[in-house]
């Protein structure tokens, strides 16, 4: 089942927050997989035995492994993220509380814009597809997440960039 499926159904006032987490592990899971062949991709290339320096100024083998230890982090991080996310117990909120991570928000700017976000403890920058609309996933780690930790149904935050919004809804 694709991620776009799961969600089709769904009306956007009544998301279901455990299928947002199956989605978001099965983006972080896809990026995974690719991170995995990435490294061993530049594992392969590093000990290769035409990477081996012939000269001095011969980095290539040297620029493989640096890639590789990078792809490694990349994919313990992932991993990381992952095992957060599968332990996560999700709290549906009351229009009345306070934001805190498991929230499923939507924000309004002054110009109309609206945003559906979903504050979860990883997976930060992916968009989950709602129909024409998508519920994009935040951390506390960033900007807007730290912002919106405390705040309430019709309590306006505004960015270091300036950017104001009104929560609008919580669940």
């Amino acid at each position: 089942m694709g991620l776009t499926s799961i969600y089709m159904s769904a009306p956007t006032h009544a998301m279901n927050k455990h299928h947002l987490r199956q989605a978001i592990i099965q983006n972080l899971q896809q990026t995974l997989a690719s991170a995995v062949q990435a490294a061993q991709q530049a594992h392969d290339a590093a000990t290769h035995e035409q990477s081996k320096a012939e000269t001095q100024y011969d980095t290539l083998g040297l620029e493989s492994a640096y890639l590789a230890a990078g792809q490694s982090r990349r994919i313990d991080e992932m991993t990381l993220a992952i095992s957060q996310l599968q332990n996560w117990s999700i709290k549906d909120f009351n229009e009345d509380e306070e934001i805190y991570l498991g929230a499923l928000l939507t924000l309004n700017a002054p110009n109309q814009q609206t945003l559906r976000l979903f504050l979860a403890p990883a997976g930060g920058g992916i968009s989950i597809p709602l129909g024409a609309d998508a519920i994009k996933v935040i951390t506390p780690q960033t900007p807007l997440g730290r912002a919106l930790l405390g705040l309430g149904v019709e309590d306006t935050v505004t960015l270091p960039n300036g950017a104001s919004y009104e929560v609008s809804h919580l669940q």
